[in-house]
């Protein structure tokens, strides 16, 4: 397996960099393949580990400014042949104003840990995590606003690609059993006498993107099928409850959002068949390969149906609950409004365990930061950005439709998903975290019709990139 975890990540790289020769956009594919990290092995390129002293967030804005730098010299202009900032559109969108003000708190507080520590070096290292995450921002959206929608969907294409690969090694280590990733599994539970492990440090990173690409479509390919049906049979493995539930939740959306301008029961019939199959398929295939592991899950699907009672182990959403109202009240001691800022790791009055409390839910280290002023401030960034694909996606063309979709599935996907996880507070990779919201920002300062570029590629359907 050796060889593998060394080939799966060089294939990668060289895939998304000889792409670049002609779509620039894939050398953004650099920084998303570190967020992608150990489930491509994209640590054992150590190119993109070095210098050591770094730590990954800082090491990822390293590329992802260099992708900007490349990608702003080999185009000056907006494919339409307008000239375009370094940053994209000089246009601000509603829905961005809310950055302005997570900046405003992130100088405040920088400004006030320098005050009660005297070392401004310290001030910055503590503030540079949220910081890289409005700078990750806005680079991105200087970057896409260089490509074309068909460029922008062909690099879609090809992200979900690569994460169906990692989707397809995963179910192998985690559901057959085959020793592909080194890392151990980081939470084991014991059912009916068998251990049963669950692996998030090496877990596919963008299934939300894949569901949202996939189920968007207007028409699928037999390819795309198998892509959703690998992401399904991920999603399954790795059982995680609420990944599960809003998988599920994305399904009844895509339907439901695609209908909505221009209903056709046809359509609706032949799509929901196909959802069935796949999901028939993954889930006997599971049940019949791992049928511990079925059963274990099943178990935790009945969870959400019963309430904990004295005795009984207390279940992980009221843990979540529990560290919430820890957090609230240590906030509340200080400044509820506007938080208490960034300390070190070490000195957080909350708990010791408060930095694995921050894993298990967004609005968890928000809160610890930015009191309730920050968290008014990213429930208006995510929702002003749902809203914005959401009415995107109801207008003509037919691509811009497909697109805006996909974003406003992997959005309401990953707001389900942030009482769960870090989703787009993830402090490894702060840079990228916003990503998805600079394309939205990007498509919805774009043209309705693009103008074509003298000399640029015709328009290409994504689905080729799946046969080659």
């Amino acid at each position: 397996m050796g060889v593998l975890r060394l080939a799966v990540p060089v294939a990668l790289l060289l895939w998304f960099v000889w792409k670049a020769r002609l779509n620039a956009l894939f050398l953004l594919g650099i920084p998303l393949l570190m967020l992608m990290g150990g489930s491509v092995f994209f640590e054992n390129v150590k190119v993109f580990s070095k210098p050591g002293r770094f730590d990954p967030s800082t090491l990822m804005m390293v590329w992802l400014t260099f992708t900007w730098l490349v990608t702003v010299a080999r185009r000056s202009r907006a494919p339409g042949g307008d000239e375009v900032g370094l940053f994209g559109p000089s246009r601000i969108l509603p829905e961005e104003l809310p950055l302005f003000g997570i900046a405003a708190l992130v100088g405040v507080h920088m400004l006030g840990s320098f005050g009660t520590s005297g070392d401004l070096g310290n001030a910055a290292y503590l503030a540079s995590g949220t910081f890289y995450l409005i700078a990750g921002y806005v680079l991105v959206r200087g970057i896409a606003s260089r490509a074309t929608r068909a460029e922008t969907n062909e690099f879609l294409a090809a992200v979900v690609i690569a994460n169906t690969l990692a989707c397809g090694l995963f179910v192998l280590h985690q559901g057959l059993h085959i020793p592909i990733y080194l890392g151990q599994a980081n939470i084991t539970y014991t059912a009916a006498g068998v251990d049963i492990t669950r692996a998030t440090v090496f877990a596919p990173a963008l299934n939300l993107l894949a569901l949202g690409y996939v189920l968007a479509k207007r028409r699928w390919t037999f390819w795309w099928v198998v892509v959703l049906v690998v992401t399904l049979a991920a999603i399954l493995v790795s059982l995680t409850r609420t990944l599960v539930i809003a998988a599920l939740i994305g399904v009844v959306i895509a339907i439901i959002a695609r209908e909505l301008s221009r209903p056709d029961f046809t359509r609706v019939a032949r799509r929901v068949g196909a959802i069935l199959i796949g999901a028939v398929v993954v889930v006997v295939g599971f049940s019949r390969i791992t049928p511990s592991y079925w059963h274990f899950l099943l178990k935790r699907l009945s969870e959400f149906t019963q309430s904990s009672q004295a005795g009984t182990q207390v279940h992980d959403w009221h843990l979540r609950v529990l560290h919430w109202g820890l957090t609230e009240r240590v906030v509340s001691r200080g400044d509820i409004f506007f938080g208490l800022g960034f300390t070190h790791p070490g000195q957080v009055t909350v708990n010791p365990n408060y930095v694995h409390w921050t894993s298990d839910m967004t609005w968890l280290p928000i809160m610890y930061m930015f009191g309730f002023v920050g968290l008014i401030l990213v429930a208006l960034l995510v929702g002003g950005f749902i809203a914005r694909s959401l009415a995107l996606s109801l207008k003509p063309p037919e691509q811009r439709r497909e697109l805006t979709l996909a974003y406003f599935i992997t959005l309401v996907l990953t707001l389900i998903m942030a009482f769960q996880m870090w989703t787009f507070m993830q402090p490894s990779t702060y840079p990228m975290d916003l990503w998805i919201f600079a394309f939205i920002a990007v498509e919805s300062l774009r043209p309705a019709e693009e103008v074509a570029a003298a000399g640029a590629r015709a328009t290409r359907d994504a689905g080729e990139l799946v046969a080659s």
